[in-house]
C-alpha cells in the first residue's frame, strides 16, 4: 500500500487543481485532500488546513522540484507556438471569409409568443456579406 504525504496546501480549489494538473502532466500520481469540503463551502478552507496536495512518499522530492519550477518565461520567449486556426469560417458558395452572425433567439422568442408553441430553433447562423448565402 502506498503512503502519501502532503507537499502543499492551497486556500482555493482552482489553484490546487492547477498544481495537481502540473504534477500529473509529469507522470506523478497525486490527489487532493479536503477538495470536496472546500468545494462545498470555501469558508472552511482555513479551518481544515486548506486543500492539501498529496503525492507518494517516494515522489516528494521530484514533486517539490516540479512545483518550484518557474515556467512563466515560456510565454514571453515565444516557446509556445500555436498552430494557425484551421476552422476559419468561409462561405460555401463563394469562398469569402466575410461572414456575419445571425441570431435566431429573437425570432424564436417572438414566434413562441405569437403561436403559444415551443419553437426551439435557438442558435446561430451565418450569412455571407458578399453573396448573401445563409449557412449554419
Amino acid at each position: 500500500m502506498d503512503r502519501f504525504a502532503s507537499i502543499a496546501s492551497f486556500r482555493d480549489l482552482p489553484l490546487a487543481e492547477l498544481a495537481k494538473a502540473k504534477l500529473e502532466s509529469e507522470g506523478l500520481y497525486c490527489h487532493l485532500l479536503n477538495r470536496h469540503h472546500v468545494g462545498m463551502n470555501w469558508l472552511y478552507s482555513e479551518a481544515i488546513g486548506g486543500v492539501q496536495l498529496q503525492v507518494r512518499s517516494e515522489d516528494i522530492k521530484l514533486a517539490e522540484s516540479i512545483l518550484a519550477r518557474d515556467e512563466s518565461g515560456l510565454l514571453e520567449e515565444g516557446a509556445l507556438d500555436f498552430p494557425a486556426a484551421e476552422n476559419i469560417m468561409v462561405c460555401i458558395a463563394c469562398g469569402a471569409g466575410d461572414l456575419e452572425a445571425i441570431q435566431y433567439t429573437r425570432l424564436s422568442g417572438a414566434l413562441m409568443l405569437l403561436t403559444h408553441m415551443p419553437l426551439l430553433f435557438w442558435g446561430k447562423g451565418y450569412r455571407c456579406r458578399k453573396c448573401g448565402k445563409k449557412q449554419k
